[in-house]
């Protein structure tokens, strides 16, 4: 199982690259933000099945999933709002420090309760609305795409990880890494 880790962390830190790459980091701050993260946390988990689950590894990558549950799909939203013709309602999008804050505190305390994951849940689905509120706005069905594969990576990985121990971590970094490419490629066409 350690070697389907490393490929789909592989292909995590792949697609970030690519978005590195593509993104210019003054033009798309927030975008090319979403990507560093997530190529820390692609890299971090090909450590992590490297050596084999080494538990400081573990503990780093269990902070930098709350990061990747939260961070990149408001970033994205941020990057993509200041680039349409509604700018001022990209920094909206910049309340998602707050549910990242009671995730980062109550990962570092070993109390994760059911307050933070609701209030995670309500982040994600109202970043999702505005994406799709976006993408009408613009008739973008890639900001559509966007927001199926941020739905599909938290929600859909539940699922699958319901019936099949070990599938739904695999989806999420896939699903994840779908999304990295298309943040990618919407922002350098719309540059």
């Amino acid at each position: 199982m350690l070697f389907m880790d490393a490929l789909f962390n592989s292909l995590l830190v792949v697609s970030s690259g690519y978005a590195m790459y593509t993104l210019h980091p003054w033009q798309t701050p927030y975008g090319y933000a979403a990507a560093a993260l997530s190529l820390v946390h692609g890299l971090l988990g090909v450590v992590r099945a490297a050596n084999n689950d080494d538990d400081e590894c573990n503990r780093a990558r269990q902070i930098t999933s709350g990061v990747m549950e939260l961070v990149p799909l408001p970033l994205a939203n941020i990057e993509l709002y200041l680039k349409s013709s509604s700018p001022h309602l990209a920094m909206a999008h910049g309340c998602f420090v707050i549910p990242l804050a009671f995730d980062l505190v109550a990962k570092w305390r070993d109390s994760e309760d059911n307050s933070t994951a609701t209030l995670k849940d309500l982040t994600l689905l109202g970043n999702v609305v505005s994406l799709l509120f976006l993408g009408v706005n613009q008739s973008s069905n890639v900001c559509g795409s966007m927001a199926a594969i941020a739905m599909a990576a938290r929600y859909g990985s539940v699922m699958l990880e319901y019936y099949w121990e070990g599938l739904g971590i695999h989806f999420n970094l896939l699903a994840n890494s779908a999304f990295i490419v298309l943040m990618a490629m919407t922002l350098t066409t719309k540059s």
